[in-house]
């Protein structure tokens, strides 16, 4: 069922329909069944909606970009070793950033030669994880890793193959908490004060390195290709500066999403396009070979996909008459809101179509006053037996969950026509040793 644009519906997972009593269905499943089923919070991902975001990306480069290139899945929007086996089925890369992802990418089936460590304080056990599965590449994020990682690989005598993490000292239009580019960024090796030059430089002068490639990340939720041109330009120019001339090339990731109906398109294919026509034309320039091109999103592949349902409890009213909805989940399964004052919308499950008309407030359950999902939205009026659900829940919610207030983490399912996949079970907290200790 396709929905407009201005519809709140839209925001949902493809397979999206209304089912025969007027509720939502994803994939041709009640939703309100699976809440009865699996108790809420509960989340669920459409694997139609994944594999659409995966393959519009894979038919863009393949318009676009006349050498070889790569999607490569950001784990870190959203991991467990089951949807790791969905994605390593669609022979996606993958951006892992710690021993845990490593190891479930390795569980999963992903290919070395497209899986690259990231993070700006790798540890020993994560490089050495990496040395010895032979990955694509190590990351490397500052001079002082570069050291580190040259000392490893010579005592354990593995040769690393490494990208370098460059920073433009760009500033980009999205949050300051998920902006990763300007000059005061914690992540990579800066150009303006040199650091960048210089890994180069070392890298290329050591034998212990293979340095097949330069990356750079400018953030998230961006709509506008003009950085990635921009990012791209100056990473060039830092090669052709330092004579070196990359095999592969990174401009990560960080394409937007829609949250709710006033959000600009999500197409990818600006963003495909801009970046591709920017490295054809800088290596025409300089007449070099087309790297290969290798772009990293991780929520533009799951977000979409993505929905949280809640159950509806306590409602009251303030005295400047907003009416608080409380939910039985909140900010341990969806701290964004919290972190990023992140905007969302959300509908009834059982009567979706319904207008809103009461100005509203949608809490958690935590005991925290920033424990606030939805500021303020016109709600339609609802009782102890609805169920509430936000779309555009499948980034950065589940990944970044907690058990704060001794929460337990929920359940998430992967759906398809006729078929329901328990990815994650729900946590029992009283049931987890990690409180406990040793018996």
């Amino acid at each position: 069922m396709v929905f407009e644009n201005d519809s709140p519906l839209s925001l949902f997972p493809i397979s999206t329909s209304l089912a025969a009593d007027g509720s939502l269905a994803i994939a041709g499943h009640s939703l309100k069944e699976l809440a009865q089923v699996y108790g809420t919070p509960l989340y669920c991902y459409d694997g139609k909606t994944i594999r659409h975001q995966f393959h519009a990306l894979k038919s863009a480069f393949s318009r676009e970009y006349k050498g070889e290139a790569l999607v490569a899945y950001a784990s870190k929007a959203y991991f467990s070793l089951g949807v790791a086996r969905k994605l390593a089925e669609q022979r996606a890369g993958v951006d892992v950033v710690s021993l845990g992802e490593i190891r479930f990418a390795q569980q999963a089936g992903f290919a070395a030669a497209g899986v690259h460590l990231h993070g700006n304080n790798k540890s020993e056990a994560e490089l050495q994880a990496a040395l010895d599965w032979g990955i694509q590449a190590i990351v490397v994020d500052s001079l002082d890793e570069l050291a580190f990682l040259e000392v490893l690989a010579e005592r354990t005598g593995k040769k690393a193959r490494i990208w370098l993490r460059i920073t433009p000292d760009l500033n980009v239009n999205t949050h300051p908490h998920i902006e990763t580019s300007h000059s005061g960024s914690k992540f990579g090796l800066h150009i303006v004060n040199g650091q960048a030059a210089e890994a180069i430089r070392r890298a290329k002068e050591s034998r212990w390195f293979n340095l097949a490639g330069l990356h750079c990340h400018l953030g998230s939720q961006l709509f506008d290709a003009k950085p990635y041109r921009m990012a791209i330009q100056m990473l060039f120019a830092l090669a052709e500066e330092q004579q070196y001339v990359p095999e592969e090339l990174s401009p990560g990731g960080g394409w937007g999403v829609r949250y709710v109906i006033s959000d600009p398109s999500d197409d990818s294919h600006p963003w495909v396009s801009a970046v591709s026509q920017t490295v054809h034309d800088e290596c025409a320039k300089r007449g070099w070979q087309l790297p290969r091109l290798v772009l990293e999103p991780g929520r533009h592949l799951v977000a979409r996909a993505g929905v949280a349902i809640y159950g509806v409890g306590a409602q009251k009213d303030t005295p400047e008459g907003t009416h608080i909805i409380a939910l039985d989940g909140g900010m341990a399964d969806n701290p964004r809101v919290a972190l990023y004052n992140a905007r969302y919308t959300a509908l009834v499950v059982e009567r979706p179509l319904a207008e809103g008309e009461q100005k509203s407030r949608l809490v958690g359950k935590f005991c925290e006053s920033g424990d606030v999902l939805i500021p303020e939205i016109n709600m339609p009026r609802v009782s102890r037996t609805d169920h509430l659900i936000m779309p555009a829940a499948g980034a950065y919610q589940l990944s970044m969950s907690s058990n704060y207030n001794f929460a337990a983490r929920p359940t998430a399912l992967w759906l398809e026509p006729g078929k329901v996949e328990v990815m994650q079970e729900r946590e029992s907290a009283d049931q987890s040793r990690w409180w406990k200790g040793k018996a």
